[in-house]
């Protein structure tokens, strides 16, 4: 079996995330919430806590829970509809996205038996649970998200940090204002700030020390305001619908514009000579995202992408990043227990662990088996936190 030196490997993250000079990103998936627990107590003898925010799955679940009995009935046909078509129904990003497909074509009459009415009051049922559920705030100053913050504003950079999220929440916003670290997500104002197409595309005359946020999936503050423009907004009126998870089909170009935008900035990213993309939370369930960083690493060989994952390199989970991996040289995968590096997929290997400089968690041993777990947002956000120290100690900021 091939295999992965951790140090070689190791090493060469942590340079990557120290350089001032290449355009740098992340993407945050859904999985990063997980690593925020809350809610502590003991439960049979053991220590018990929640996340933060569930993943998409747990999210899933939660909403199936809180639909009242005629929405209910609905979600239950949906999800039928979506498992006997071969798509997964315990995905709500999907079954939302059918939902909106279903009502855009039922018109007066019925689509696999659901009524145009049925299916937009389960859509607006749904996306009033998923912003209960998803509105949530950091419980304190020393969480992954706020390591993030701090590292992208612990070195002057020459190109600005770039941070992609399918995440609805406001986790980074809140991270990156209590960091007092300046970022640019697309919107311009104050009371009802709009969307600025023009900005978004000349975002590289601003200030390379603000951070770039790109809100791929949309936000919890995202409002479409009489059908016409977009505005990011805490309070919500009756006149304004969520702008959450997109609807290709669905939405008129005024709703398609944030995401088409957002996608856009991920493949302009991605096309940026000597383009480093680290990834966590992210389990490539999206092909849609999937199409748009293979081909972008396909035409930018001198870009580096690297999937860093929560759990074994064979995990079912994970199978279409494998077969992206596999298939794009430029695109490593960091499992716990192994690796696919240059498309070659093999266990990581030391001849001497415990040589390694790593923060706490990072990496666990046991006997002659490595684990590196850089697919953990909180070991990743440690790892972060220690390079800002240097960073910051280093500029002498």
């Amino acid at each position: 079996m091939h295999k992965h030196d951790l140090i070689r490997h190791l090493s060469f993250v942590q340079q990557a995330l120290s350089q001032s000079r290449k355009p740098i990103g992340f993407f945050i998936g859904a999985g990063c919430p997980l690593s925020v627990r809350v809610n502590e107590r003991i439960e049979g003898g053991n220590r018990m806590t929640d996340p933060l925010i569930w993943d998409v799955t747990g999210l899933t679940i939660v909403i199936a829970s809180q639909l009242d009995a005629q929405q209910k009935a609905t979600w239950d046909k949906v999800v039928t509809v979506v498992t006997a078509d071969g798509g997964d129904g315990a995905n709500i990003e999907l079954l939302l996205s059918r939902i909106r497909t279903f009502a855009s074509v039922a018109g007066s009459g019925e689509v696999r038996g659901l009524t145009s009415a049925e299916l937009s009051a389960l859509d607006t049922a749904i996306c009033a649970i998923i912003s209960k559920e998803v509105t949530r705030e950091l419980p304190n100053k020393d969480t992954p998200y706020h390591n993030l913050a701090v590292w992208s504003r612990s070195i002057r950079r020459e190109r600005p940090v770039h941070i992609f999220t399918t995440n609805y929440d406001l986790l980074l916003e809140q991270a990156l204002e209590e960091s007092s670290a300046p970022y640019f997500d697309g919107f311009v104002g104050t009371r009802k700030a709009f969307f600025d197409l023009g900005a978004v595309e000349d975002e590289g005359l601003l200030p390379p020390r603000w951070t770039r946020l790109w809100k791929i999936h949309g936000s919890l503050n995202w409002r479409l305001e009489r059908n016409q423009s977009v505005v990011r907004s805490d309070q919500k009126s009756a006149e304004q619908g969520y702008l959450i998870y997109p609807s290709h089909l669905k939405y008129d170009q005024s709703r398609k514009m944030p995401y088409l935008a957002m996608l856009d900035r991920l493949k302009a990213f991605l096309l940026a000579p000597s383009a480093l993309l680290f990834v966590c939370g992210y389990s490539f369930a999206d092909e849609h995202i999937n199409d748009v960083i293979c081909r972008s690493l396909e035409s930018n060989p001198s870009a580096q992408m690297f999937g860093a994952l929560f759990g074994k390199i064979d995990d079912p989970r994970y199978a279409l990043a494998r077969q992206c991996a596999l298939e794009t040289p430029n695109l490593s995968l960091f499992g716990f227990d192994g690796a696919i590096i240059g498309r070659n997929k093999g266990v990581w290997a030391s001849d001497d662990p415990d040589a390694i400089p790593f923060p706490a968690g990072l990496i666990e041993k046991d006997g002659d088996n490595i684990s590196f777990r850089l697919g953990d947002f909180a070991a990743l956000g440690a790892l972060l936190r220690n390079l800002a120290v240097g960073e910051t100690s280093h500029d002498g900021v």
